[in-house]
């Protein structure tokens, strides 16, 4: 059996979800990079407005691989 990675992403801003999706991987590497990529572009306040990111990667078997969530400051002190 071929396995395959899923990348899981959402982003929030100004309190509402605003973008969501599962994108499929054919390796462990390219769903490393798109996980990296995202977080690169839209967290750690990178993007103007985004206030919450998370990403994950899990397998074809439902097992969570990594994953992380971002929480602009001042929404965590709120």
């Amino acid at each position: 059996m071929y396995e395959k990675f899923f990348f899981h992403d959402i982003k929030g801003q100004n309190g509402q979800i605003v973008k969501k999706g599962i994108a499929i991987k054919d390796s462990f590497e390219e769903a490393k990079q798109a996980y990296h990529a995202y977080l690169g572009a839209y967290a750690y306040g990178n993007e103007t407005g985004t206030d919450f990111v998370s990403v994950m990667i899990s397998n074809s078997k439902g097992i969570v691989l990594m994953g992380e969530t971002w929480t602009a400051p001042e929404v965590q002190n709120a």
